[in-house]
Protein backbone atom coordinates (compact mmCIF):
# COMPACT_ATOMS: atom_id res chain seq x y z
CA UNK A 1 0.00 0.00 0.00
CA UNK A 2 2.82 2.40 0.91
CA UNK A 3 4.56 1.62 -2.39
CA UNK A 4 1.32 2.35 -4.26
CA UNK A 5 0.90 5.71 -2.49
CA UNK A 6 4.49 6.68 -3.25
CA UNK A 7 4.03 5.77 -6.91
CA UNK A 8 0.83 7.81 -7.11
CA UNK A 9 2.54 10.79 -5.46
CA UNK A 10 5.41 10.71 -7.92
CA UNK A 11 2.97 10.42 -10.81
CA UNK A 12 0.97 13.42 -9.59
CA UNK A 13 4.13 15.50 -9.21
CA UNK A 14 5.24 14.62 -12.73
CA UNK A 15 1.82 15.40 -14.12
CA UNK A 16 1.82 18.73 -12.29
CA UNK A 17 5.23 19.63 -13.72
CA UNK A 18 4.06 18.79 -17.24
CA UNK A 19 0.97 20.99 -16.92
CA UNK A 20 3.03 23.93 -15.64
CA UNK A 21 5.40 23.60 -18.54
CA UNK A 22 2.54 23.61 -21.04
CA UNK A 23 0.99 26.66 -19.42
CA UNK A 24 4.25 28.58 -19.75
CA UNK A 25 5.07 27.37 -23.25
CA UNK A 26 4.29 29.88 -26.01
CA UNK A 27 4.55 29.06 -29.67
CA UNK A 28 7.33 31.00 -31.42
CA UNK A 29 6.56 32.00 -34.98
CA UNK A 30 9.56 32.31 -37.28
CA UNK A 31 10.53 36.01 -36.81
CA UNK A 32 11.45 36.31 -40.49
CA UNK A 33 7.77 35.81 -41.41
CA UNK A 34 6.71 38.96 -39.57
CA UNK A 35 5.74 41.93 -41.72
CA UNK A 36 8.07 44.89 -41.11
CA UNK A 37 7.87 48.50 -42.30
CA UNK A 38 10.48 51.22 -41.85
CA UNK A 39 10.82 54.71 -43.27
CA UNK A 40 13.47 55.24 -45.91
CA UNK A 41 16.68 56.77 -44.62
CA UNK A 42 18.93 55.91 -41.69
CA UNK A 43 16.56 53.29 -40.11
CA UNK A 44 17.07 51.08 -43.18
CA UNK A 45 20.57 50.31 -41.91
CA UNK A 46 19.10 48.60 -38.85
CA UNK A 47 17.27 46.19 -41.15
CA UNK A 48 20.01 45.49 -43.68
CA UNK A 49 19.56 41.78 -42.93
CA UNK A 50 15.93 42.06 -44.08
CA UNK A 51 16.47 43.70 -47.47
CA UNK A 52 16.00 40.45 -49.39
CA UNK A 53 12.96 39.50 -47.27
CA UNK A 54 9.68 40.07 -49.12
CA UNK A 55 7.97 40.80 -45.78
CA UNK A 56 10.05 43.97 -45.35
CA UNK A 57 8.84 47.26 -46.85
CA UNK A 58 10.38 50.74 -46.92
CA UNK A 59 8.11 53.74 -47.34
CA UNK A 60 8.27 57.51 -47.17
CA UNK A 61 8.14 58.67 -43.55
CA UNK A 62 4.84 60.50 -44.06
CA UNK A 63 3.20 57.28 -45.33
CA UNK A 64 3.62 55.46 -42.02
CA UNK A 65 0.82 57.36 -40.29
CA UNK A 66 -1.77 55.39 -42.26
CA UNK A 67 -0.33 52.01 -41.27
CA UNK A 68 -1.08 51.97 -37.53
CA UNK A 69 -4.62 50.64 -37.92
CA UNK A 70 -6.54 48.33 -40.22
CA UNK A 71 -6.13 44.78 -41.42
CA UNK A 72 -3.00 45.66 -43.39
CA UNK A 73 -1.13 47.10 -40.42
CA UNK A 74 2.27 45.35 -40.21
CA UNK A 75 3.58 43.31 -37.31
CA UNK A 76 6.49 45.71 -36.79
CA UNK A 77 6.74 49.44 -37.50
CA UNK A 78 9.96 51.38 -37.09
CA UNK A 79 9.42 55.12 -36.91
CA UNK A 80 10.55 58.14 -34.96
CA UNK A 81 9.81 57.81 -31.24
CA UNK A 82 7.53 60.84 -31.20
CA UNK A 83 5.20 59.60 -33.93
CA UNK A 84 5.04 56.10 -32.49
CA UNK A 85 4.20 57.20 -28.96
CA UNK A 86 1.54 59.56 -30.31
CA UNK A 87 0.05 56.73 -32.36
CA UNK A 88 -0.21 54.51 -29.29
CA UNK A 89 -1.88 57.29 -27.32
CA UNK A 90 -4.39 57.54 -30.16
CA UNK A 91 -5.24 53.85 -29.92
CA UNK A 92 -2.69 52.07 -32.11
CA UNK A 93 -2.40 48.43 -31.01
CA UNK A 94 1.39 48.47 -30.64
CA UNK A 95 4.04 48.73 -27.96
CA UNK A 96 7.53 50.22 -28.01
CA UNK A 97 10.20 47.51 -27.92
CA UNK A 98 13.57 48.98 -28.91
CA UNK A 99 15.46 52.00 -30.19
CA UNK A 100 17.78 51.57 -33.18
CA UNK A 101 19.05 55.07 -33.98
CA UNK A 102 20.55 57.44 -31.45
CA UNK A 103 21.18 60.69 -33.22
CA UNK A 104 22.62 61.66 -36.58
CA UNK A 105 22.01 65.39 -36.16
CA UNK A 106 24.48 68.20 -36.78
CA UNK A 107 24.73 71.92 -37.41
CA UNK A 108 26.91 72.74 -40.39
CA UNK A 109 28.72 76.02 -40.95
CA UNK A 110 28.31 77.33 -44.50
CA UNK A 111 31.68 79.08 -44.27
CA UNK A 112 30.27 82.63 -44.28
CA UNK A 113 30.68 83.41 -40.57
CA UNK A 114 33.92 85.34 -40.08
CA UNK A 115 34.36 84.45 -36.40
CA UNK A 116 33.14 80.81 -36.76
CA UNK A 117 30.95 81.26 -33.68
CA UNK A 118 27.17 81.14 -33.59
CA UNK A 119 26.01 84.62 -32.60
CA UNK A 120 22.56 86.17 -32.34
CA UNK A 121 22.92 87.93 -35.68
CA UNK A 122 23.91 84.79 -37.62
CA UNK A 123 21.46 83.36 -40.15
CA UNK A 124 20.49 79.81 -39.18
CA UNK A 125 18.49 77.43 -41.39
CA UNK A 126 16.15 74.83 -39.87
CA UNK A 127 13.98 72.49 -41.90
CA UNK A 128 10.32 71.85 -41.17
CA UNK A 129 8.43 74.18 -38.85
CA UNK A 130 8.38 75.28 -35.22
CA UNK A 131 6.73 72.02 -34.11
CA UNK A 132 9.14 69.61 -35.77
CA UNK A 133 12.27 67.93 -34.43
CA UNK A 134 14.93 70.37 -35.76
CA UNK A 135 13.22 73.37 -34.18
CA UNK A 136 12.34 71.58 -30.93
CA UNK A 137 15.88 70.27 -30.40
CA UNK A 138 17.49 73.54 -31.48
CA UNK A 139 15.34 75.57 -29.09
CA UNK A 140 16.00 73.11 -26.26
CA UNK A 141 19.72 73.69 -26.72
CA UNK A 142 19.69 77.42 -27.47
CA UNK A 143 16.32 78.68 -26.19
CA UNK A 144 15.06 81.71 -28.15
CA UNK A 145 18.47 83.36 -28.58
CA UNK A 146 18.43 83.02 -32.36
CA UNK A 147 14.71 83.41 -33.12
CA UNK A 148 15.14 86.69 -34.97
CA UNK A 149 17.51 85.14 -37.51
CA UNK A 150 16.12 81.62 -37.96
CA UNK A 151 15.10 80.74 -41.50
CA UNK A 152 12.70 77.81 -41.97
CA UNK A 153 12.71 75.77 -45.17
CA UNK A 154 10.29 73.01 -46.09
CA UNK A 155 12.48 69.94 -45.81
CA UNK A 156 15.95 68.52 -45.36
CA UNK A 157 16.57 68.58 -49.10
CA UNK A 158 16.13 72.34 -49.19
CA UNK A 159 18.25 72.74 -46.07
CA UNK A 160 21.03 70.70 -47.70
CA UNK A 161 20.88 72.97 -50.75
CA UNK A 162 21.36 75.98 -48.47
CA UNK A 163 24.50 74.45 -46.96
CA UNK A 164 25.85 73.43 -50.36
CA UNK A 165 25.49 76.95 -51.78
CA UNK A 166 25.86 79.00 -48.60
CA UNK A 167 22.69 80.91 -49.36
CA UNK A 168 18.97 80.61 -48.58
CA UNK A 169 16.30 79.90 -51.18
CA UNK A 170 16.22 83.60 -52.11
CA UNK A 171 19.96 83.81 -52.59
CA UNK A 172 20.80 85.56 -49.32
CA UNK A 173 23.91 84.38 -47.41
CA UNK A 174 23.35 81.97 -44.49
CA UNK A 175 25.77 81.03 -41.72
CA UNK A 176 24.57 77.73 -40.24
CA UNK A 177 22.30 74.87 -41.30
CA UNK A 178 20.71 72.12 -39.18
CA UNK A 179 20.90 68.74 -40.96
CA UNK A 180 21.02 65.00 -40.37
CA UNK A 181 23.51 62.51 -41.77
CA UNK A 182 24.06 61.50 -44.50
CA UNK A 183 22.60 64.69 -45.99
CA UNK A 184 25.19 66.66 -44.02
CA UNK A 185 28.09 64.71 -45.52
CA UNK A 186 26.76 65.11 -49.07
CA UNK A 187 26.29 68.86 -48.57
CA UNK A 188 29.79 69.34 -47.17
CA UNK A 189 31.22 67.67 -50.27
CA UNK A 190 29.61 70.36 -52.42
CA UNK A 191 30.89 73.34 -50.42
CA UNK A 192 34.63 73.37 -49.73
CA UNK A 193 34.16 76.18 -47.16
CA UNK A 194 31.56 74.28 -45.14
CA UNK A 195 32.24 72.25 -42.00
CA UNK A 196 30.53 70.64 -39.01
CA UNK A 197 30.03 73.31 -36.35
CA UNK A 198 28.00 71.45 -33.70
CA UNK A 199 27.54 67.76 -32.97
CA UNK A 200 23.97 67.81 -31.66
CA UNK A 201 24.40 64.48 -29.88
CA UNK A 202 27.22 65.88 -27.75
CA UNK A 203 25.44 69.18 -27.09
CA UNK A 204 22.24 67.38 -26.09
CA UNK A 205 23.99 65.00 -23.70
CA UNK A 206 26.00 67.87 -22.21
CA UNK A 207 22.79 69.72 -21.35
CA UNK A 208 20.45 66.85 -20.45
CA UNK A 209 22.76 64.06 -19.33
CA UNK A 210 20.73 61.81 -21.63
CA UNK A 211 21.07 60.45 -25.15
CA UNK A 212 18.96 61.43 -28.12
CA UNK A 213 16.58 58.66 -29.19
CA UNK A 214 15.20 58.71 -32.71
CA UNK A 215 13.90 55.61 -34.48
CA UNK A 216 11.91 53.21 -32.30
CA UNK A 217 10.78 49.65 -33.05
CA UNK A 218 7.06 49.20 -32.35
CA UNK A 219 5.62 45.67 -32.28
CA UNK A 220 1.94 44.88 -32.72
CA UNK A 221 0.22 43.39 -29.69
CA UNK A 222 -1.03 40.44 -31.73
CA UNK A 223 2.57 39.20 -32.00
CA UNK A 224 3.23 36.75 -29.17
CA UNK A 225 5.79 37.70 -26.53
CA UNK A 226 7.94 34.71 -27.48
CA UNK A 227 7.96 35.67 -31.15
CA UNK A 228 8.64 39.32 -30.33
CA UNK A 229 11.55 38.29 -28.14
CA UNK A 230 13.00 36.10 -30.89
CA UNK A 231 12.63 38.96 -33.37
CA UNK A 232 14.35 41.44 -31.05
CA UNK A 233 17.18 39.04 -30.26
CA UNK A 234 17.80 38.51 -33.98
CA UNK A 235 17.66 42.24 -34.66
CA UNK A 236 20.10 43.04 -31.87
CA UNK A 237 22.51 40.38 -33.11
CA UNK A 238 22.23 41.63 -36.69
CA UNK A 239 22.82 45.29 -35.78
CA UNK A 240 25.78 44.42 -33.57
CA UNK A 241 27.28 42.36 -36.40
CA UNK A 242 26.77 45.22 -38.86
CA UNK A 243 28.47 47.72 -36.58
CA UNK A 244 31.38 45.37 -35.90
CA UNK A 245 31.78 44.45 -39.57
CA UNK A 246 30.10 47.12 -41.74
CA UNK A 247 30.90 45.19 -44.93
CA UNK A 248 28.03 42.84 -44.04
CA UNK A 249 25.69 45.81 -44.13
CA UNK A 250 27.22 47.32 -47.25
CA UNK A 251 26.98 44.02 -49.13
CA UNK A 252 23.28 43.79 -48.33
CA UNK A 253 22.70 47.37 -49.48
CA UNK A 254 24.63 46.84 -52.71
CA UNK A 255 21.74 44.88 -54.20
CA UNK A 256 20.60 48.24 -55.62
CA UNK A 257 22.74 50.72 -57.52
CA UNK A 258 22.52 54.22 -58.99
CA UNK A 259 19.15 55.97 -58.85
CA UNK A 260 17.49 52.77 -57.64
CA UNK A 261 19.60 52.90 -54.47
CA UNK A 262 18.15 56.32 -53.63
CA UNK A 263 14.64 55.21 -54.60
CA UNK A 264 14.75 52.07 -52.47
CA UNK A 265 16.58 53.35 -49.41
CA UNK A 266 16.22 57.12 -49.37
CA UNK A 267 20.01 57.39 -49.03
CA UNK A 268 22.32 59.21 -51.48
CA UNK A 269 24.48 56.27 -52.57
CA UNK A 270 26.49 53.43 -51.08
CA UNK A 271 29.77 55.35 -51.11
CA UNK A 272 28.24 58.14 -49.00
CA UNK A 273 26.82 55.58 -46.55
CA UNK A 274 30.23 53.94 -46.24
CA UNK A 275 31.98 57.26 -45.69
CA UNK A 276 29.52 58.48 -43.05
CA UNK A 277 29.38 55.16 -41.23
CA UNK A 278 33.15 55.10 -40.95
CA UNK A 279 33.06 58.40 -39.06
CA UNK A 280 32.42 58.68 -35.32
CA UNK A 281 30.41 61.39 -33.64
CA UNK A 282 31.66 63.18 -30.54
CA UNK A 283 30.26 60.39 -28.35
CA UNK A 284 32.20 57.69 -30.19
CA UNK A 285 29.17 56.27 -32.02
CA UNK A 286 29.04 55.82 -35.80
CA UNK A 287 27.89 59.08 -37.38
CA UNK A 288 24.64 57.46 -38.58
CA UNK A 289 23.67 56.83 -34.95
CA UNK A 290 22.96 53.14 -35.53
CA UNK A 291 22.67 50.99 -32.40
CA UNK A 292 20.28 48.82 -30.40
CA UNK A 293 18.82 49.19 -26.93
CA UNK A 294 15.69 47.75 -25.34
CA UNK A 295 13.28 50.62 -24.89
CA UNK A 296 12.28 49.66 -21.35
CA UNK A 297 15.96 49.88 -20.34
CA UNK A 298 16.30 53.51 -21.48
CA UNK A 299 12.94 54.86 -20.44
CA UNK A 300 14.56 57.94 -18.85
CA UNK A 301 16.22 58.86 -22.16
CA UNK A 302 12.93 58.37 -23.98
CA UNK A 303 10.93 60.46 -21.50
CA UNK A 304 13.54 63.24 -21.54
CA UNK A 305 13.47 63.41 -25.34
CA UNK A 306 9.68 63.33 -25.45
CA UNK A 307 9.63 66.26 -23.02
CA UNK A 308 11.82 68.21 -25.45
CA UNK A 309 9.26 67.39 -28.14
CA UNK A 310 6.42 68.60 -25.92
CA UNK A 311 4.99 65.15 -25.11
CA UNK A 312 4.13 63.74 -21.69
CA UNK A 313 6.20 61.02 -20.06
CA UNK A 314 5.43 57.45 -21.08
CA UNK A 315 3.53 54.91 -19.02
CA UNK A 316 4.90 51.44 -18.37
CA UNK A 317 2.09 49.94 -20.43
CA UNK A 318 3.47 51.16 -23.74
CA UNK A 319 6.68 49.13 -23.45
CA UNK A 320 7.21 45.62 -24.75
Amino acid sequence: MKKLLVSLSVLLVLCGCGTQKNENTEEIVDPSTLTVVTPKGAPVLAFYDWIANENYSRVAADAIGALWTGEESPDVITVDITSGVKAISNGADYRLAAVVTFGNLYIGSAGNDEDDTMDKDDKIVLFGNENMLPSKVFHYLYSTDYDDTIIYVADAQQAAACLMKGVDLEGNPVDYVFLAQPAMFAALKQNENASVAVDIQEAYRSKSGMDIVQAGVFIKNTVSDATAEAFLNNLETSISAGIEDPEKMFNALSVYEGDEFMTQFGLPNLNVVKAVFSQKNALGINAMGLGFKRAKDIRNDIDAFLEVMGIEKTSEEIYR
